[in-house]
């Protein structure tokens, strides 16, 4: 007796060859219309003509596969994704080339041909795994006339919940590692960019994990860190599979694990951006990594994504999806202390600094993708901010914890605006701070936090004078005397 499970993974490790005018949706869509037959209460078996006439319109019409040859290929080919079986297959002549049989044969022999029997009991006992292999299959598929396919195709009453409901895990459903995920719904449990067994794309984000995934300040999208735990990373592996689904704009999950929490289906997300910037991997060596731009979307279905989300993938779309590239904003990052050859901490945090000067100088569009660019291209900063502090939390007062470490070797410190962005805040080093947790608490939600504040920028314009040198003083001549913070 086939499992849902073992169902639904043959089901999503059908790949369609990529030609191109795009994939090839012939096999897809004669699954879908297998499916629909079972559980509509049809025949199992059905003869080839039969088939004929019900897939050719359908394949002509949603798979831009059109003529009296088009329903020959998956017809045959299905069978490879063990989901489909002709009788009498090892009797039919093929073709010179041994690929297929020919159309001529076909119809002289009209063989019976359907979905496997167990999975064709499965699907009409278990409605809720047809809903569900129906909805994956749409959407990864067919995402732009899924609710047209799925009429023409007898399935609405099947759907009636909706695509998004019947797909399985719901957003919010918690796990405690990935191996439990992997036991409920499939796919590989240690990739950070991987698919479930249905086919469709996961990312997963530790906060204990050696990658620098975060929420780009001031809004919910996801700076997500690509695949490659160390060296150069390439567009391979997980990082192809993030650009097909970029070009292709489909929805894929998010799952996220706190800092002693467990893993949570997050949110659906749709990639708006791709950039590429310097990192540390988990050697400790610096290098070139992608940084996927992750919008969040109510669900997976297009019609309930924000204005901003839409308007976010046609400009990806005009600017030819291109790779952002932020290599040249800052330098590669190095250990505290490491002088990297002839050049000191000094002159190090005033070459960050002029590129994290140039990286704020005229920015005053305030887009969704101008607050990523600004944040992604803020490391320059952010790298400044943490070789001033020497690695210890930069408030005078501070009486936290000011020299503790994360599990990855890291200063526990954040890196904070004293003022915020949407106020006016500077994204320079004299306009930043590096706290301990409890410092930033105090800082961000205190009761003296307005004291604090002003302190705290006075220290950060004086540390970065001092730390600068001269450079800090001609950028003090240049400050602005209006009061207003940097």
């Amino acid at each position: 007796m086939a499992t849902d499970t073992d169902f639904i993974h043959r089901v999503g490790d059908l790949a369609p060859a990529l030609r191109s005018g795009g994939q090839r949706l012939h096999r897809p869509l004669l699954l879908l219309w297998a499916l629909a037959q079972a559980v509509n209460g049809k025949p199992r078996q059905q003869p080839w003509s039969a088939i004929r006439a019900s897939v050719t319109p359908l394949l002509a019409t949603y798979a831009a596969a059109p003529g009296d040859q088009a329903a020959v290929y998956p017809f045959w080919a299905l069978r490879n994704s063990n989901l489909w079986e002709v009788e009498g297959s090892e009797e039919l002549s093929l073709t010179s080339d041994g690929r297929r049989p020919t159309l001529s044969v076909l119809n002289e022999r009209d063989p019976l041909a359907g979905l496997l029997a167990e999975d064709h009991d499965l699907l009409r006992r278990e409605p809720s795994v047809a809903a569900r292999t129906a909805s994956s299959v749409l959407l990864r598929f067919f995402p732009d006339v899924m609710v047209d396919l799925a009429r023409d195709l007898d399935l609405t009453t099947l759907l009636a919940g909706g695509i998004d409901g019947a797909l399985r895990p719901r957003v919010g459903e918690p796990y405690a590692n990935r191996t439990a995920i992997a036991a409920v719904y499939g796919g590989n449990g240690v990739g950070g960019i991987t698919p479930l067994a249905d086919g469709i794309l996961s990312v997963y984000s530790d906060d204990k994990g050696p990658y620098d995934d975060r929420r780009v300040a001031g809004m919910d999208w996801i700076a997500y860190t690509g695949d490659g735990l160390a060296g150069d990373q390439k567009m391979s592996g997980g990082n192809r599979s993030m650009s097909t689904y970029r070009a292709e704009q489909r929805p894929l999950r998010y799952w996220h694990k706190p800092h002693g929490g467990v893993f949570t289906f997050e949110t659906w997300v749709v990639i708006v951006q791709c950039r590429q910037r310097w990192g540390v991997g988990q050697n400790r060596e610096p290098r070139r990594e992608y940084v996927w731009i992750l919008a969040p979307v109510p669900s997976p279905l297009r019609a309930t994504w924000p204005e901003e989300v839409k308007e976010a993938l046609a400009q990806d779309v005009a600017d030819d999806l291109k790779v952002h590239d932020d290599l040249d904003v800052d330098l590669p990052p190095v250990a505290l202390g490491d002088p990297q050859g002839a050049m000191t901490d000094m002159e190090r945090y005033r070459k960050l600094s002029a590129a994290a000067r140039r990286t704020a100088a005229g920015r005053t569009d305030r887009s969704k993708l101008t607050k990523v660019e600004r944040y992604v291209r803020s490391t320059a900063a952010r790298q400044a901010v943490i070789l001033r502090s020497g690695g210890r939390c930069e408030n005078p007062t501070c009486l936290g914890h000011p020299t503790e470490l994360t599990d990855k070797g890291d200063p526990l410190l954040e890196v904070d605006h004293v003022h915020e962005l949407s106020r006016g805040g500077g994204d320079t080093p004299e306009s930043m701070i590096a706290l301990c947790p409890n410092c930033h608490t105090l800082k961000t939600r205190g009761s003296g936090r307005q004291q604090l504040r002003q302190a705290l920028l006075v220290r950060a314009k004086a540390l970065h004078r001092s730390f600068a040198g001269s450079q800090g003083e001609d950028e003090k001549r240049r400050e602005p005397t209006t009061g207003q913070p940097l």
